[in-house]
């Protein structure tokens, strides 16, 4: 049924773009066929002129409409339905105008022939000398056009691709998007929306890239140099990090995927090569490297590490040892002013916090830990990137996934009182973090009131649950289904757990907590 009505809207839109030609072919057919009985009746009485000017316009007329349908026909049927259909893209419209050109000229040969009685083969010989002269004086617009018809045929490029044409120097180098072929130039539209037209004799004479073939995607390279003293294993989890953190496969693709190598050791620093793939319908090679240059920079600002810089060392005394490559600094203090939760703590509380930080590093694919296991700290992640992923068993088993950059917390749920893990934390790169014990986050919670203010508010038990209620917004058409009661105890026993712990029963407690 549905085939039926798309062929039935397919030669709707054919008749409806040959309709008029084909009404003029009608017409003029009619004339011709008429003629005699058009004499008797209406002609007899004008002049000789008109009757011969009526003769030969009929039959000129003839050929031209003929003409005019056979070329708007096969502009119609093959290359905008038959060949358009085929590659999947609009045809350029070089093909449609050689086409009406060859069936024009083939009309104007039988106009020659059978309505003048002229030979054609003096027609010919005459038009050859003509041509050889104009192409002596049109022979690099020629040239365009004969250039332009074999990119056609070899197909290089189509309209829509991404390329690069090369220069003498790599700066000069032209990017741009093919937006139109035709007889004589090329078009194309480049990232700063400016348009650059180029002879096609140009284009066949140099060397071009293809940014969408053979696959419609194409990895584009970003260097960094970094210090000496930053270790490759922890250079390399922060850019991948970084890369990874904005791959959402419409623009950077997660597949294939991203990678940094360690290209070359420089006399500034390490050079690394950022490699990633990106879509051209989805983003422009210039836009993807700004997107992606700036995610890096904020991971490597977070981590307190800079890009290289060209230096000199000068000692004014002779040391028996000098380390060239430093093991990893990091500035706790600054970890946690860059953290929403422990950055409104004063000096003296974050200078005794850094004491209680427990390092963790994890490699990529490794658990920190599963949804439902106890747990009694939690976590800010310094470097790389986590993914968390909640599963609701009251819906049906429908998950929430969301991802953990460098300055965020989590595992709040299990600071304030005995309780489960809300949801299962896996390392997408290799990541470093820092573990906080809950009863160091209690003494805290019990000293500072605004600070267990943010944390219940921020707890996993609100904030997952408040992603569950997202979650079902999404999901809106499943039917909920009812808790279990190994649920509802296991929550249940978490909010008492969490209220008892919050206000203790001791008047002392009290007093601190105000």
């Amino acid at each position: 049924m549905d085939g039926e009505i798309k062929g039935k809207g397919a030669l709707g839109e054919i008749l409806l773009r040959i309709w008029f030609p084909l009404s003029l072919f009608a017409v003029c057919m009619s004339l011709l066929i008429a003629k005699d009985e058009l004499y008797v009746r209406f002609l007899s009485s004008f002049s000789g002129v008109f009757q011969v000017i009526f003769e030969y316009g009929s039959q000129i007329g003839v050929w031209l409409s003929g003409a005019f349908l056979v070329q708007r026909f096969i502009s119609v049927v093959v290359w905008d339905g038959m060949i358009a259909g085929i590659s999947g893209r609009a045809v350029p419209r070089l093909p449609k105008d050689f086409t009406a050109i060859l069936v024009f000229g083939i009309a104007l040969m039988g106009v020659l022939a059978t309505v003048f009685n002229q030979s054609i083969t003096g027609i010919w010989a005459t038009s050859g000398v003509l041509g050889i002269v104009i192409g002596i004086a049109l022979r690099n617009i020629i040239l365009d056009v004969f250039i332009g018809l074999s990119m056609h045929v070899e197909q290089p490029f189509r309209i829509g691709d991404w390329v690069m044409i090369h220069q003498n120097r790599r700066e000069t180098h032209i990017i741009g998007q093919v937006i139109e072929i035709n007889w004589r130039t090329t078009r194309l539209k480049t990232t700063e929306k400016n348009m650059i037209v180029i002879p096609n004799s140009k284009m066949g004479e140099a060397i071009l890239t293809n940014y969408m073939r053979p696959d419609p995607y194409f990895r584009i390279d970003l260097n960094f140099v970094l210090d000496y003293s930053i270790p490759p294993n922890r250079a390399i989890r922060l850019l991948l990090g970084a890369v990874k953190s904005i791959a959402d496969d419409k623009r950077i693709l997660n597949h294939p995927e991203p990678e940094v190598r360690l290209d070359e050791a420089l006399g500034t620093g390490q050079k690394y090569e950022v490699r990633f793939f990106i879509l051209p319908k989805g983003v422009s090679p210039k836009e993807s490297r700004h997107l992606v240059n700036k995610r890096i920079v904020e991971h490597l600002v977070r981590a307190g590490v800079a890009p290289a810089i060209e230096k000199e060392q000068v000692f004014l005394s002779r040391e028996p040892k000098k380390t060239l490559i430093n093991q990893e600094d990091f500035s706790l203090r600054r970890i946690l002013k860059s953290n929403s939760l422990f950055s409104m703590l004063p000096d003296s509380e974050l200078d005794n916090l850094e004491g209680y930080l427990l390092r963790r590093e994890i490699r990529p694919g490794e658990y920190l830990f599963r949804q439902g296991n106890d747990g009694r700290s939690m976590f800010i992640l310094v470097e790389g990137l986590l993914q968390s992923t909640a599963v609701y068993d009251d819906l049906d088993g429908k998950s929430y996934e969301e991802r953990i950059g460098p300055g965020q917390h989590f595992g709040e749920e299990c600071v304030l009182g005995p309780n489960s893990r809300a949801s299962t934390v896996s390392a997408l790169t290799g990541c470093l973090l820092f573990e906080i014990s809950s009863d160091k986050v209690m003494e805290l919670s019990r000293r500072n009131g605004n600070f267990l203010a943010l944390l219940n508010a921020d707890t996993g038990i609100a904030r997952y649950r408040s992603m569950e209620e997202r979650h079902k917004l999404k999901i809106a058409e499943s039917p909920p289904l009812s808790k279990s009661p190994k649920v509802k105890k296991k929550m249940g026993t978490a909010i008492q757990t969490f209220f008892t712990d919050m206000f203790p029963p001791t008047t002392s407690s009290r007093n601190e907590n105000q």
